[in-house]
């Protein structure tokens, strides 16, 4: 009974010094990328995809999409305006519709952009009521995703909507 304690415990300590707890570093696959590092700044770039996914499982959480090596917060201002601005139907065919629900009279620039970030349009509307309706013509839009861009004159006050022209 003595042999099998001492093989007992023996096995234990033998088992308790054996575990170890896997730490698997951030990987990223990609279609493309690079890093480049010169000492004091380091690069590191994937081409990822438009939407992405997070999902977890106990201890373990893989995001799809973009590299991201690291959590960071980003604050945005509130909007004190108090306007809802409905940009419609979506996805689009030929006219976009924008209504200002707003709370006040003001300018505001109307801009649409492709997903590379260039400017497609870019139209100033003066003196825009609360209630009013604009209508942008997108016939000319090749098919693809879009970003309206609505912001004061000033750019104090900025809301982005993501478009779909079909």
């Amino acid at each position: 009974m003595r042999r099998f304690l001492a093989f007992l415990c023996c096995i234990v300590m033998i088992s308790a010094s054996g575990v170890a707890q896997v730490e698997l570093s951030p990987t990223v696959l990609s279609a493309a990328g690079g890093y480049s590092n010169n000492g004091e700044i380091s690069l590191s770039w994937t081409l990822g995809e438009l939407a992405v996914t997070t999902l977890s499982g106990g201890n373990m959480i893989m995001t799809q999409g973009f590299q991201q090596p690291v959590d960071k917060v980003v604050g945005i201002r509130q909007n004190k305006m108090e306007w809802d601005i409905s940009v419609y139907p979506n996805p689009v065919r030929d006219e976009l519709q924008v209504r200002f629900n707003i709370k006040k009279s003001g300018d505001f620039i109307v801009e649409v952009q492709d997903v590379s970030g260039r400017l497609i349009r870019q139209q100033l509307y003066k003196q825009v009521k609360p209630g009013d309706l604009i209508k942008l013509n997108t016939s000319a839009f090749t098919e693809g995703l879009y970003f309206i861009k609505l912001y004061t004159s000033d750019r104090q006050y900025i809301q982005v909507t993501s478009l779909s022209k079909l």
